[in-house]
């Protein structure tokens, strides 16, 4: 490969590697995705069996919580500094254990499209079952 090389407008090329190091902390319920996180290039943090979610949102600051229960996190987001992912509405969670995961692979690419990662300020990120979402920032 040429280091030097010069593109045109047409064949400029810019390529990312997949969320690295965008880390993830799993809701209680949500255990069963970790490994397909990790593996779809996500840092993942799974708390203690039975911790409250209070200390739950302490421990996240800087990170995003991923829950089906999004309300219960989105109130005190910005007090703690953390984003919120809610999957409520994905029917079905994905047991596999790697990145062939549906549900990682809707996951991953909402947080890719909606550009979660690279945001300032804190978030709801809304991922539907169809692999849409709804982006909101919380004030």
């Amino acid at each position: 490969m040429k280091s030097s090389q010069q593109f045109t407008n047409e064949e400029d090329l810019v390529e990312l590697s997949k969320q690295g190091y965008f880390t993830i902390m799993l809701d209680e319920n949500l255990r069963v995705l970790e490994a397909a996180l990790e593996d779809d290039g996500f840092k993942v943090v799974v708390p203690h069996p039975g911790l409250k979610d209070e200390t739950l949102k302490r421990q996240a600051r800087g990170w995003a919580i991923l829950t089906k229960n999004s309300r219960d996190f989105i109130d005190e987001a910005v007090r703690y500094d953390y984003d919120v992912i809610g999957i409520e509405d994905i029917k079905f969670v994905d047991g596999k254990t790697d990145r062939t995961n549906e549900t990682v692979r809707k996951i991953s690419s909402a947080v890719r499209r909606s550009q979660l990662a690279t945001r300032k300020g804190n978030f709801s990120l809304k991922i539907r079952d169809n692999g849409s979402f709804h982006l909101e920032q919380l004030v």
